[in-house]
């Protein structure tokens, strides 16, 4: 039986969402990416390794990733505090955020419900900055390939109460710019060619003494005749 994949509409997240800049979300793709791929180049299936451990050391990783982000970034990115445990949430802005694995077309239901940081983190921008209550969740879903293991994308995926998507935007790989830095390199040396006079003179020399030696060699012997 083939999978029913459901159309959920593409929306541009930050005409809705000012926070949720463009730039700041392929910098949490990149982020979500990059984790995954050096965890799967230190799984060792051969070893024992088994898919469990593989998404425990992607899911820890990539809190712990974003976690040092926020401390470099405090002015649009926070870490939300959560009562349970082994919950992560953060905050793009006043934005609060989840992640999953999966894709946006299924999002776990719970996933689907807001956390204590989330609704916390909600009800104190509205009573700083006035802001309405968000009638959406908002996740990034990450999808990754059975073959590679690799994340193949990354989405924002908006969920209604019901928990179904009703909005999803695909965030393209971030623009790297390329290096102003100049690889610097010794300048070409130019080797003079070869001495071949000063060989050829050396050589004139040599035969001209030796041919001096052979003559009084003969001289000598002729006088002792």
């Amino acid at each position: 039986m083939d999978e029913i994949k459901v159309d959920i509409p593409e929306f541009e997240p930050w005409t809705k969402y000012p926070a949720l800049t463009a730039e700041r979300l392929a910098i949490m793709a990149d982020l979500i990416r990059e984790v995954r791929h050096d965890a799967v180049l230190a799984h060792e299936p051969g070893k024992g390794d088994g898919n469990w451990g593989l998404g425990t050391r992607v899911y820890e990783r990539t809190c712990f990733k974003i976690e040092k982000l926020a401390e470099k970034s405090p002015d649009w990115l926070t870490i939300l505090h959560e009562l349970k445990g082994l919950q992560f949430s953060f905050a793009l802005g006043n934005i609060p955020f989840r992640f999953y694995r999966g894709t946006p077309e299924e999002p776990p239901d719970r996933y689907s419900i807001r956390t204590f940081g989330e609704i916390h983190h909600l009800q104190l921008c509205l009573q700083l900055e006035g802001i309405r209550p968000l009638d959406k969740v908002l996740r990034f879903a990450v999808e990754t390939s059975p073959a590679t293991l690799e994340v193949t994308a990354v989405s924002v995926v908006e969920v209604d109460k019901a928990g179904s998507p009703v909005g999803v935007y695909e965030i393209p790989l971030k623009q790297r710019q390329e290096s102003n830095v100049a690889v610097l390199q010794a300048p070409p040396v130019e080797l003079p060619s070869p001495a071949i006079e000063l060989l050829t003179k050396i050589e004139e020399i040599a035969e001209s003494e030796m041919n001096g030696t052979r003559a009084q060699s003969a001289k000598a012997n002729t006088g002792t005749k």
